[in-house]
């Protein structure tokens, strides 16, 4: 049986280990992992911070190349380059019939709910799957879903002419602020610093949830302005509803725009000054403890890269039973 290298969490454990590559089902497509981005939410997971399968291999923002797929697809084929959204739609709901699979409210997350991409290969469905355009490097390919959680933000009521705020001092805010300028957004500052003017701003993104920032943020924003809210935080943040109440603020929550449209933005617009240094998958723990301690780049793993580093392989591997898929 053919075994590979994958990130496993099982238990209040995470390590390397050596699993079985997993079989792709039908309507599936398997993917051999070469460029997986590091996200604070694969960090609050391996920490138990959010709820997940277990065990489960962990990562979710990743391009490849597809390697062999299932029985009923015949969009793909071996050799590939593709990235992958990690929202896995139900099909069923309202906005999957809409065209919007992206916001699927019932859908299952890779890396969460099920084995995800920090491993050598990972089988996904094939609807989440897109070809990755020439002239995209797969890093660029595996940070599509950062832009598309981006993107998110010209679906909700603000306008090109309206003063803005983009609040937070981190790579998700820098993004933000990148997308609003494409969108032709002319008034957009970015708060890294406080105090702020107060009753300043039309609208004001939240890339930073925690329960200062949104005072801050209801202190700057104007009476009845918009608060978007964009984080994913591991556990429920207090909000000052009366503040709020006072004056009028509307907040508005925008989850993915689409993951096509992630793609094209990539092509056109250049973020490798946000691309962070590749690790090998051993070296996993120092990524996360760097990329838990800031957010200022996106650092990636490189599961082919591990057979390269000798110096933590012999500790950290060890043969085990493939988790069985979540």
């Amino acid at each position: 049986m053919t075994r590979m290298r994958a990130v496993v969490k099982e238990g209040n454990s995470v390590r390397v280990r050596r699993v079985p590559v997993p079989d792709p089902a039908p309507g599936e497509v398997l993917v051999r992992v070469e460029v997986a981005g590091v996200c604070r939410t694969d960090i609050y997971v391996a920490q138990g911070r959010i709820p997940s399968a277990d065990p489960l291999i962990l990562g979710h923002e990743f391009s490849g190349t597809v390697t062999r797929t299932g029985t009923g697809v015949s969009r793909f084929a071996a050799g590939d380059r593709v990235a992958v959204m990690p929202v896995l739609p139900c099909t069923t709901c309202a906005r999957c019939a809409q065209g919007t699979p992206e916001c699927c409210a019932h859908h299952r997350f890779l890396g969460v709910a099920r084995h995800g991409a920090f491993a050598e290969f990972v089988a996904v469905p094939a609807e989440v799957v897109r070809p990755l355009p020439d002239g995209l490097s797969f890093r660029e390919g595996a940070y599509a879903e950062p832009v598309c959680a981006s993107l998110a933000v010209l679906k909700t009521g603000i306008r090109t002419d309206d003063l803005g705020m983009v609040y937070g001092a981190n790579r998700i805010a820098d993004l933000t602020a990148r997308v609003l300028d494409s969108a032709g957004f002319r008034h957009v500052a970015a708060a890294r610093t406080a105090p702020l003017a107060v009753d300043a701003y039309d609208f004001i993104v939240e890339t930073q949830p925690v329960s200062s920032a949104f005072e801050e943020m209801i202190r700057a924003v104007r009476p009845g302005g918009r608060i978007v809210l964009k984080s994913r935080p591991a556990a429920p943040v207090s909000i000052d509803l009366t503040a709020a109440l006072r004056k009028e603020v509307i907040f508005e929550s925008a989850a993915y725009g689409t993951f096509q449209a992630s793609l094209e933005f990539l092509v056109r617009h250049d973020v490798s000054d946000l691309l962070g240094d590749t690790h090998a998958l051993e070296d996993f723990e120092r990524v996360f403890a760097a990329d838990g301690a800031g957010e200022r780049l996106k650092t990636f793993l490189a599961p082919g890269a591990g057979l390269q580093s000798r110096r933590t392989t012999a500790s950290r591997v060890e043969a085990g039973a493939y988790p069985s898929r979540p």
